[in-house]
């Protein structure tokens, strides 16, 4: 034979080969025997898992829709585990759940203070589940109604939700976007205890989860992202308020930007601060054989808003509104540290993975009572502010002689 007759059939048994590895999955699922699900929630009822999932209907995502129906649709039954309750829904939904698409998973009050480790074990477990998700926990109202609320701003629920929760994160520091990921760290890490984010609904629930709920501008209802949840280990403890939260989100290099009050040397005004970064880096040591933590924290702002009779052209004057925002923003820290202290006494913050990292010998004594350490150690704070710059005009518009009042 001649070497292009080799060649030829070598080419041939190639395509032949590949043809057979083409052949097709061996568990595929047509997409009309399947329901997509985008959100998950969990709740607890009559001793029960109830468990709630957010599925798309596809007739209305299609271009060609002139029907009134809701994008989506809940589906809810109750069982003694998660997987059973899940299975249970092809009892009232006429296809099988499909959770390789879900975003959010949210968790009622009961749940969380009960523990999340058995839902998260059938989750983390099922290979359908994709381990990016984000989580919450439903306050004052349940799971089910929560997504069961119609919202304004994006047509399916759950990605309003998923959306409002990292964007608020990244512009106002008070919020924290936890996904499965992060959590399973948190629960299995040394020296530091989980937190999620608290979800509420502002307005009439009732109304909220109608259609009427987006026909006029001002809607009846909305979801409101509202404090961090402490957990110890995967239980929740308590909530922390909006000022505790925001400490938690500077301390674990959360801030990327959020606005700031901070009351005028001279007066009882305000002057506003947008701080467009924030870097903090812990320094453990320790002292008469006891643990004491050390942050250094850099903060880069603007002026947002100012009604301090104050003239911002002069060095001195914008030092003065530094020394005043740093002093603020350590107390916001201080006063949220102690709050965890002396009421939850549990490392949310990670000090103790710290102290791990720098001294293993010493952590290695203090990790069974590491709690109980961390509830008398003391924290030093030193903060570098530095504000740079306001805007298009120097001072108050009341800062004038022709404006001010006689």
């Amino acid at each position: 034979m001649h070497l292009g007759t080799y060649r030829r059939i070598g080419y041939r048994m190639v395509l032949a080969l590949l043809l057979i590895s083409l052949t097709g999955c061996w568990n595929r699922r047509e997409l009309n025997e399947i329901s997509t699900v985008l959100a998950m929630g969990i709740d607890r009822a009559d001793g029960q898992y109830e468990v709630s999932v957010q599925v798309v209907d596809p007739i209305q995502m299609s271009q060609k829709s002139n029907t009134q129906r809701s994008a989506t649709i809940v589906y809810s039954e109750k069982a003694p585990t998660l997987f059973e309750a899940l299975r249970k829904s092809t009892t009232s939904a006429p296809r099988r759940m499909y959770l390789s698409h879900m975003t959010f998973l949210l968790f009622d009050e009961t749940v969380a203070r009960e523990g999340i480790k058995q839902t998260l074990d059938f989750l983390l477990r099922d290979h359908e589940v994709r381990p990016d998700f984000n989580m919450a926990v439903a306050r004052e109202y349940s799971a089910k109604q929560m997504l069961s609320l119609v919202t304004p701003m994006e047509v399916l629920p759950a990605m309003d939700l998923m959306k409002s929760l990292r964007v608020s994160a990244k512009a106002w520091a008070p919020t924290s976007a936890v996904n499965v990921v992060s959590m399973m760290q948190m629960l299995t890490k040394d020296g530091l205890e989980p937190i999620l984010t608290g979800l509420t609904i502002a307005g009439d629930a009732k109304k909220g989860i109608t259609s009427k709920n987006v026909a006029q501008p001002a809607t009846f209802a909305n979801f409101k992202y509202q404090g961090i949840g402490v957990f110890r280990d995967d239980r929740l403890l308590g909530w922390l308020n909006e000022s505790d939260s925001k400490s938690y989100a500077y301390i674990t290099n959360h801030v990327t930007s959020t606005v700031a009050n901070v009351t005028c040397m001279d007066s009882d005004d305000k002057f506003v601060v947008e701080v467009l970064g924030a870097k903090t880096k812990m320094q453990p040591s320790i002292r008469s054989g006891k643990p004491y933590m050390t942050m250094k924290i850099d903060v880069r702002a603007n002026v947002g808003e100012m009604h301090c009779m104050m003239d911002l052209s002069k060095p001195k004057d914008m030092y003065k509104l530094q020394t005043e925002a740093a002093k603020r923003l350590n107390q916001v820290i201080m006063s949220g540290i102690r709050h965890v202290q002396q009421r939850y006494g549990v490392d949310i913050y990670g000090f103790g993975e710290a102290f791990h990292r720098k001294y293993p010998k010493d952590w290695h004594r203090w990790k069974a009572d590491w709690n109980q350490r961390f509830e008398d150690m003391p924290v030093e704070i030193q903060i570098h502010y530095q504000l740079g710059k306001f805007g298009k005009i120097i001072s108050p518009f009341d800062n004038s002689p022709e404006t001010r009042k006689e």
